[in-house]
This record gives structure tokens, sequence and C-alpha cells, in this order.
């Protein structure tokens, strides 16, 4: 916990590898906006209005999100999402109504998503959401400590860049499914930065396109879709989830990371990943540092097919990015309601 005399800032300015523990960067007073914001507190007046002036400059935009009834065949046991048309006056005007869980598409994991083993000799069980946040005060309903509220009114704007894996795959002729556990090391990562000419800025909000949306909606055929929403234990590709991957996603300054995969991170979680020559390097579980650990805002099932596109017609993988998550004292997930500007 930071000090009066310690801003939140200054320990997201420290380098990973001087963090007092990587698994608890809590540095805000608890139940304030700035704990709330989490790892947010990067995109300050300044680096927006950089972001804005440097990215903004042919007009050109895109949605990042998925539809709404998309996964149409849902998993983890959560239900798609209904839409009903309600007449009023007699057919004269009309309302609809939206019953959805955020997670079946686009959507912004918030800080009550996930938690992280904090166990202790009395209870080797216990775990923590975001700044110490028990599963009692998320289940209150009285309690809207770091929820969604704390991002609606600020929204997530910065700088965006995209490392497009699956055009880097298709150009090197990496073959793989998009529903296996393949993995992209950080290596590969820093190779498509290079080939695309990405530099990254603090701030940034990171976006990897894996191919998993494109795969659902071109390639799955129905049966697939429900074997897969059916399984008890589905596979997704995504990022590796490494100490070295989370001591560049920390350095580089990162504010946000986002992807089109089901949890950003290859899924389910590696005990180990490979490397060449045979050597093996301990796995981890993305989430539980990311979101719990940092209060990052983690994004997936993002469509960013569009954005792909206008990237390679402008041969450049910088935008400006505008998110207005939905305003829900307490929310713990919400679409992202985001668009990219070039």
């Amino acid at each position: 916990m930071g000090s009066n005399n310690t801003k939140p800032q200054d320990l997201h300015a420290l380098p990973y590898d001087s963090l007092p523990d990587p698994r608890q960067v809590w540095p805000s007073t608890p139940n304030t906006p700035q704990e709330g914001l989490g790892r947010l507190i990067l995109l300050t007046p300044e680096v927006v209005a950089s972001a804005a002036s440097s990215c903004i400059r042919t007009g050109r935009r895109t949605s990042l999100n998925w539809d709404l009834t998309k996964l149409d065949y849902a998993n983890f046991n959560r239900q798609p999402t209904q839409h009903h048309i309600i007449p009023l006056l007699d057919g004269s005007a009309y309302d609809d109504i939206y019953i959805f869980n955020p997670q079946q598409s686009s959507q912004w994991d918030g800080l009550r998503h996930f938690s992280a083993p904090f166990p202790t000799a009395g209870e080797p069980g216990r775990r923590l959401f975001y700044g110490g946040v028990t599963a009692a005060e998320i289940e209150d309903r009285g309690c809207t400590r770091i929820g969604m509220q704390h991002w609606a009114k600020e929204g997530i704007c910065g700088r965006g860049v995209l490392l497009d894996y699956a055009a880097y795959a298709e150009r090197h002729g990496i073959e793989y499914s998009a529903f296996s556990d393949h993995a992209v090391s950080l290596s590969v990562l820093l190779d498509i930065a290079r080939e695309q000419n990405v530099t990254f800025r603090r701030g940034d909000i990171l976006f990897v396109r894996i191919g998993v949306t494109k795969a659902w909606d071109t390639r799955m055929t129905p049966a697939e879709k429900l074997s897969y929403a059916q399984s008890s234990m589905p596979q997704h590709a995504g990022v590796e989830g490494t100490d070295e991957m989370l001591r560049w996603i920390w350095d580089s300054g990162f504010a946000a990371v986002a992807g089109d995969a089901i949890s950003f991170e290859v899924y389910p979680p590696k005990k180990t990943y490979t490397r060449k020559g045979g050597k093996e390097v301990p796995g981890l579980f993305l989430h539980e540092y990311l979101i719990a650990g940092w209060g990052m805002a983690v994004g997936e099932l993002f469509d960013l097919e569009g954005l792909s596109e206008i990237c390679r017609e402008e041969k450049r993988w910088e935008f400006f990015v505008a998110a207005s998550p939905l305003n829900m004292p307490g929310g713990v997930s919400s679409p992202p309601n985001c668009v990219a500007i070039f």
C-alpha cells in the first residue's frame, strides 16, 4: 500500500524487477477512484492528448465490437444474448430489452472478474481480487468497490497498437488452429513488432490478433461450435503465460491489453513452455497477475478483422482508441463500445 507521500504512478513507474511483489501491485487507497482505475491510471490527459495528435490523421475508423449475438453457442455454462423487441402505443413505437452476459462477446474484464491466490496458514485456499477485495465484497450488492463505474467515467482512451499474429503466421507459413493450445511467445511478438515497424510508448493499449473470431465466423460448423461450447476443457490459442511475458507487458508500460481470443492468453494455462533445445520455462496464469495483481483491463473477443485490414492499407499499426464501458456501479465486465480511429 502506498504512503501518503507516494502516488500510485510511482509504483507503476518501477521496472518489473524492482517491484516489491509483482503479484500485488496495489498502490492506491482502498475504495477510491484511483484504486478503481487500476493500471488505467497511466492514461493521463497528457498521454491521451499525445495519442490523439499523433494517431488521428485520415479519419478512417472501425468498430472493434463483435456482434452481441456471438458467441452464439455459449461456453462455460454461459447463456447466449437475448434481444426482445417490445411494441409501445399499439405499435407506433418500440423498445428493446437486452439480456446478455458481457463475457459472451467482446468485453473488457473488469477488476471484479478474476481473483488470485493469496493463501494463509489458516486459509490455504484464500483468493483475493485487486486491492485485496474479497468475494464477500463482490457479492455484496451494496458494495461497488473496484467496479466498472470507475472506467466508465473516464473511458479507456489512448494510443492503440496492433500486433497481427494471424497475418504474421500466414506470411511465415505457420499453421495452427485458433481453437487449440497454440501459444504465441514473446520472441514472436517482438518479431511481429519489428516487421511492422512498431515501437511502443508508455500508456499504449496493446491488441494481439490471434484469429479466434475469424475462425468462429468463417471456418467452424454449427456442430463444431456446439461441441466446443459443451467441452469441459475448451482450448484456444493466445499469448504465452510466462514471467518474461509479464515483464515485457509491465516494462513496456501498457495501460491495457486486448485481443480476439477468448481469454487473451492461451487457454488452458500451461505448466511449462518448451524453448529451442528442449529447455522448459515455467508457465503461469496471466489473468491472476494482470487483473488481480496489477488492476489491468483485459479485453477479449474483440473483432480485429476490420482493424487488421485498415492497418495493412494504411501501412501503420497505431491508431487512437476510444472505449466507453457501461457505467454500472459494481460492474464486473462490460462490452467495450470501442472504436479505432486512424
